[in-house]
């Protein structure tokens, strides 16, 4: 009886370029994996300083807005201050606007009385409306009330409000009428008629 023999299998042997293309894989993988290790390690190194960054800028936006909103504030409040300050100036402006022109209307007033004296004197010398007028270079009708104001002023005793609001107001028409009567040339102006003066004008 013949004894069979048995037989191992035999393992293969790779050939050393196989081998070499596997060890190279092998490296390139090692390779790899430490890139990913580093550049997991960069991410995660940049996520810190990026997170600051955000955080930074978060605060800095609330304290520019926070800033801003104060400014706001402090400026409603000077621009309000300025507004009581110019009203308060112009309440003064008016006050010594006033004053002023109460103060030119007396010293007027005293002029148009000295005015309305002259005019009656020259009356009282036989002089006519329309003389008068032509002599002072006004109008006759400014020449009446100039009259009316000084025999008002003396009827009572210097108390003139009236006599010199009438006054006023004839002067005011008189040099209305003067302005245009200079417009004219001299030799066209025409004399105020005896009717208009509204005073009777003595004959000759």
């Amino acid at each position: 009886m013949v004894e069979r023999q048995s037989k191992a299998p035999r393992r293969m042997r790779r050939s050393s370029a196989t081998l070499a293309r596997l060890e190279a894989a092998r490296g390139r993988r090692v390779e790899q994996l430490e890139r990913e290790r580093e550049n997991e390690a960069r991410v995660d190194a940049a996520l810190g300083p990026f997170a600051e960054a955000v955080t930074a800028i978060e605060a800095v936006e609330r304290r520019r807005e926070d800033r801003i909103g104060a400014l706001g504030a402090q400026l409603e409040r000077k621009l309000a201050e300025l507004d009581r300050q110019r009203a308060a100036k112009v309440a003064e402006f008016e006050r010594s606007a006033e004053q002023v022109r109460a103060d030119a209307e007396m010293e007027i007033g005293e002029w148009r009385a000295v005015m309305a004296t002259s005019v009656a004197e020259i009356r009282a010398a036989d002089v006519g409306a329309a003389e008068t007028a032509a002599l002072l270079g006004i109008s006759a009708k400014a020449v009446t009330a100039l009259s009316r104001s000084a025999a008002a002023a003396s009827e009572v005793g210097g108390q003139r409000s009236d006599a010199d609001s009438t006054l006023a107001e004839a002067v005011d028409a008189a040099t209305s009428d003067d302005e245009r009567a200079v417009e004219a040339p001299t030799g066209e102006q025409v004399e105020p008629s005896e009717r208009d003066s509204g005073v009777d004008v003595p004959a000759d």
